[in-house]
């Protein structure tokens, strides 16, 4: 296992330790969603030939104090053809974090949260530095940050009507090594416990 699958294995393990933690009852539900989303990706850097990734995300959270959750995130995204170039694009990212939810006396309720993690991408071409090879793969850091909005369906049957995150990652592409993406999605929650 090179470096840095071995920086995504352990990053994603750590994540999911940190979701598993609880400091003090709250008041608060433990969840799981499952996403369809769009991710908002340009190729190259700096410009804009801007090009839309189809995927989703699993989440869980679990509560961990007052109206903050911990979250561990699977998300998968992929294109088969970037803009100029001859190539597609995968992505799968693993993050944990957490999750700070607003609640009221409505149907709706909306939360805020900051994810970190990894992100693997393959199926496609990675630029290496000079004297070494270009390879299909790269793994490195991603965090999301970004927020949504629940609505309520039956006590245990929540429509995620929006989730919108923007998403950093450090893949290497030799202008600068980073991505700056929008991602946005919508799906179904499922919530054990709570009032």
């Amino acid at each position: 296992m090179n470096r840095r699958m071995r920086i995504f294995v352990n990053t994603l393990l750590l994540s999911l330790a940190t979701a598993a933690v609880a400091q003090q009852k709250p008041s608060n539900t433990i969840d799981a969603s499952i996403t369809f989303s769009e991710l908002r990706a340009n190729a190259p850097v700096g410009g804009c030939g801007c090009f839309w990734m189809a995927g989703g995300t699993g989440e869980i959270s679990y509560p961990v104090w007052r109206n903050f959750s911990a979250v561990a995130e699977i998300a998968g995204h992929t294109t088969g053809h970037i803009p100029n170039f001859n190539t597609g694009l995968s992505l799968v990212s693993g993050m944990g974090g957490v999750r700070l939810r607003v609640p009221n006396h409505t149907r709706f309720q909306p939360f805020a949260h900051a994810l970190f993690g990894g992100v693997h991408g393959f199926d496609s071409y990675f630029p290496a530095p000079v004297g070494k090879l270009p390879t299909s793969y790269d793994t490195s850091f991603a965090l999301a940050v970004g927020g949504g909005l629940d609505v309520t369906i039956s006590k245990h049957v929540w429509i995620r009507a929006l989730k919108a995150d923007y998403n950093y990652s450090g893949l290497r592409n030799l202008q600068g090594d980073h991505q700056n993406q929008l991602r946005i999605g919508a799906g179904i929650l499922f919530r054990a416990g709570g009032k």
